[in-house]
């Protein structure tokens, strides 16, 4: 049994030996067949993109035509790819033949045939104006594909029973592409101005995510919240960028780490305040009257009788003669009658007076909240090793003040800096071996 057994794997080695040959020409036919198949893959032309986010009705008119023309195509997700070299010939010819005709105003140029109603050729054009606005936005870069919808209702002859337009985006996005609100403020109003009484308002955004990108109240709370946390966060971002940026020559890219945390007002105030100044006084016009009069003697005599009685008769004086008072007592008496004096003066001062008017609008910085972490420095030796040394009193107080300035620090404000020197972990990243091209992308080949 034992000897059995030990044959066996003497035979084992002869027959591996019978069997090398035919494992020479197993190899060297698989060689062969890989460089015929490399040659005939580099000689194979090279296709180029002719036209993209095609429909299909427009894909099987435009393969249908390339049959035609001779030209070799291939389709891929509504593209359509033809020799490099041939590219311009397929345009010329396919532009000849009208192609690609389907969408957009392309379909007002067809015969719409005999006894077509009103209501057919407004829904033709909304389809049309649906579609070059869905192309138009889809040239977009980020912007893989768009459709659009219209809902523009039929107006009224009176003005009180009139209703707004309204439209919606669907957009498709490219991989890891996103819209900053500047972008979604553009398609919104490219909208709104290619519609007649279409406001910006009315206009939704939507991406393939189910994600609202447009806000169709612009008033509303919920709008007014998302501004102000939007105008945080870039106020925030922007000071952390300018800590790094001014940082990261002295310490070295990687090394520093800035947070900021900005108190936004958001609210608008209107102020108007009117001040005067009494201890200025200027007299700034005086007027002065006085007023003199006398009156004539009243009657004298004790009152009786005798003193109603009419005067006796006179005696009629020749030409030239000045009658003389029989008494000049009472002449003076009848002269000096009552004295009447009035005295008024008016004065009118300037006094010193401010008026000012003040509007605070919302967004202003009331705090700011500034953390900064800054790595050891590090220095590597002749032999290789890293010696980590942290940061003096003198050196993190000189960063501090570069943060404080870089920021703008107040400290009437209530505004905080920190900065905290801490040594990171390092993390071992594997860097993957890059392997050489394969010899089919060598373009020499």
């Amino acid at each position: 049994m034992s000897a059995d057994s030990s044959a066996i794997p003497m035979k084992l080695p002869a027959a591996l030996a019978g069997l090398k040959p035919l494992l020479i020409l197993i190899g060297l036919a698989a060689a062969v067949a890989a460089g015929v198949g490399i040659a005939l893959w580099s000689q194979a032309p090279s296709y180029s993109l002719l036209f993209g986010n095609l429909a299909d009705a427009d894909a099987a008119q435009m393969t249908q035509a390339l049959d035609q023309a001779g030209i070799p195509y291939r389709v891929e997700q509504g593209a359509v790819l033809v020799p490099s070299d041939r590219v311009n010939e397929a345009r010329m010819g396919l532009a000849a033949k009208g192609l690609p005709a389907s969408g957009g105003f392309s379909l007002m140029e067809k015969d719409p045939g005999f006894g077509v109603s009103q209501f057919m050729e407004n829904a033709r054009y909304q389809h049309a104006l649906e579609t070059e606005l869905a192309r138009t936005i889809a040239s977009l870069k980020p912007v893989q594909g768009a459709r659009v919808h219209l809902a523009v209702p039929q107006q009224s002859a009176f003005v009180r029973d009139r209703r707004p337009a309204s439209a919606s985006v669907f957009l498709q996005l490219h991989p890891g592409a996103r819209l900053d609100r500047g972008q979604v403020a553009a398609i919104v109003n490219l909208v709104a101005s290619s519609i007649p009484e279409l406001r910006a308002e009315h206009v939704t955004v939507v991406d393939s995510a189910g994600r609202l990108l447009s806000s169709p109240e612009e008033n509303s709370e919920f709008a007014l919240r998302e501004q102000q946390l939007e105008l945080a966060r870039r106020i925030e971002e922007d000071y952390s960028q300018r800590i790094v940026s001014l940082l990261t020559p002295l310490l070295g890219p990687g090394r520093v780490r800035a947070q900021v945390v900005a108190q936004i007002e958001m609210s608008s105030t209107e102020e108007a305040r009117e001040q005067y100044g009494p201890q200025s006084q200027v007299v700034r016009s005086e007027q002065t009257s006085e007023d003199v009069s006398r009156g004539a003697a009243g009657p004298s005599g004790i009152p009786g009788a005798l003193t109603n009685q009419p005067p006796e008769g006179g005696t009629a004086l020749p030409p030239g003669v000045t009658p003389q008072p029989a008494d000049g007592t009472n002449a003076q008496a009848m002269a000096a009658g009552p004295e009447n004096v009035s005295r008024q003066a008016t004065r009118n001062y300037e006094i010193d007076r401010t008026v000012a008017y003040t509007r605070m609008p919302a967004g202003r910085l009331q705090r700011l909240s500034v953390a900064v972490v800054i790595d050891n420095l590090r220095t590597t030796a002749a032999d290789g090793s890293v010696t980590e040394t942290p940061l003096t009193e003198e050196q993190l107080a000189r960063v501090t003040t570069l943060v404080r300035d870089a920021v703008g620090f107040d400290e009437a404000r209530g505004d905080r800096v920190s900065v905290v020197n801490q040594s990171f972990l390092q993390e071992n990243v594997e860097v993957p071996e890059i392997s050489a091209p394969p010899i089919w992308d060598n373009p020499l080949v």
